[in-house]
C-alpha cells in the first residue's frame, strides 16, 4: 500500500478527493480553478466518479423531480400552459426511522410556446431527458446543469401538400455508454407520404423508419442505420439498463426493441409466451436491476 501512495502524484490526489465528493459540491469547485474545470468536465473524471457514487453504499439520499402544470384562460380565449417543476431530497440518517426532506423549485430554460407538454422521456445516473415539442434537454437537477441539444438532422418541416415527406417523432432511449465514457440520446422518427391535400390517415403512405443518435462529447446528431420494417410500432418511453435502451413494441405481436448504446445497433427481443390465454403484455418497467414486462387481461367487449 505505502507503494501505491508513493507513486501518487498531487495531481492523482487532487483526483482522488474530487470524485469522493457530491455534485453540488464538485460545481462549486468548478468555479475556484479552471483546471479543475476542465478535469472535472473531462470523460475519465465523470467515469470516475460515477463508479465511486454507485460503489457507495452509506449513500442514501434520494432526488425526485416533479412536474405539473397550471392552464390560464384569457378573455379572448386564448390560454398558455404553465409548468412547474419543484425537486424533493429525501435524505435519511443513521436512524433509519428519521426521514428528511426538503423541496425547491427548479427552473428548466426552455424557449417554449406554451403549447407543448415538457415530457420526461429517460433518465440515467441522475441525469434527466427532457422533451417539449421538438426540443430536447439534458437536466441535472442536484447541480442545476442543462443542455440544450441542437435540432435533430432527420425531424423536417410540417409538409403544406401532398407527397412531401413528414417526419414524426416516434421513440427516445436516454443512456451511458460505457465504452466511451459519454451520454447519449437516441431518437426514432416515423416517415411518411400523402396522397391528398387533407392529409388523411387512408391516404397515408408509410416509408421505413431512421434513426439518429446524439453524443454529449461530439455535441451533434448523427443518422445511424435502424433496421425495423413500417409496421413495427415501438412506445415513445424507453427504459435504460447497463449500457441499452429498451422499448415496449408491436408488429403483429408484442416485442421489445433494444438499442445498444456501445455499437448502436437495434435489436429485436422476443417475449416470452403468455402463461394464460386472454393476457397481453402492455409495458415494460425495471425491477431488481431486470427488465420486466407486465401483463393484462384484454376484453375486447
Amino acid at each position: 500500500m505505502s507503494q501505491v501512495r508513493e507513486s501518487e502524484t498531487p495531481e492523482d490526489r487532487v483526483v482522488g478527493i474530487l470524485s469522493m465528493l457530491s455534485p453540488k459540491s464538485l460545481l462549486r469547485f468548478k468555479c475556484i480553478r479552471k483546471s479543475w474545470c476542465t478535469l472535472i468536465n473531462s470523460p475519465s473524471f465523470v467515469a470516475k466518479h460515477l463508479s465511486n457514487s454507485l460503489d457507495n453504499k452509506l449513500s442514501s439520499s434520494t432526488c425526485i423531480l416533479l412536474n405539473r402544470s397550471q392552464f390560464h384562460i384569457f378573455p379572448d380565449q386564448s390560454w398558455k400552459r404553465e409548468v412547474l417543476w419543484s425537486m424533493i431530497n429525501l435524505s435519511i440518517d443513521s436512524d433509519v426511522h428519521n426521514l428528511h426532506y426538503d423541496v425547491k423549485p427548479l427552473n428548466i430554460p426552455f424557449s417554449r410556446d406554451d403549447h407543448n407538454p415538457v415530457q420526461i422521456h429517460g433518465y440515467c445516473n441522475g441525469i434527466v431527458c427532457l422533451i417539449e415539442g421538438d426540443n430536447v434537454l439534458l437536466c441535472n437537477p442536484s447541480t442545476r446543469e442543462f443542455r440544450l441539444l441542437p435540432n435533430s438532422c432527420l425531424l423536417v418541416p410540417h409538409p403544406e401538400g401532398k407527397f412531401e415527406l413528414e417526419t414524426t417523432f416516434h421513440g427516445m432511449g436516454f443512456g451511458y455508454d460505457c465504452k466511451a465514457n459519454e451520454y447519449k440520446v437516441v431518437q426514432i422518427v416515423e416517415n411518411c407520404e400523402y396522397s391528398d391535400d387533407e392529409q388523411t390517415y387512408q391516404h397515408c403512405i408509410a416509408y421505413p423508419y431512421t434513426a439518429e443518435v446524439y453524443t454529449t462529447a461530439a455535441n451533434f446528431w448523427k443518422e445511424i442505420k435502424i433496421d425495423i420494417s413500417s409496421s413495427t410500432h415501438p412506445y415513445p418511453f424507453s427504459v435504460y439498463l447497463k449500457g441499452f435502451c429498451y422499448w415496449f413494441a408491436t408488429d403483429g405481436e408484442e416485442c421489445i426493441l433494444s438499442f445498444d448504446l456501445g455499437d448502436e445497433i437495434f435489436h429485436r427481443i422476443q417475449l416470452p409466451s403468455k402463461i394464460e390465454s386472454g393476457f397481453n403484455f402492455c409495458g415494460l418497467f425495471l425491477y431488481n436491476e431486470s427488465i420486466t414486462s407486465y401483463c393484462c387481461r384484454y376484453d375486447p367487449s
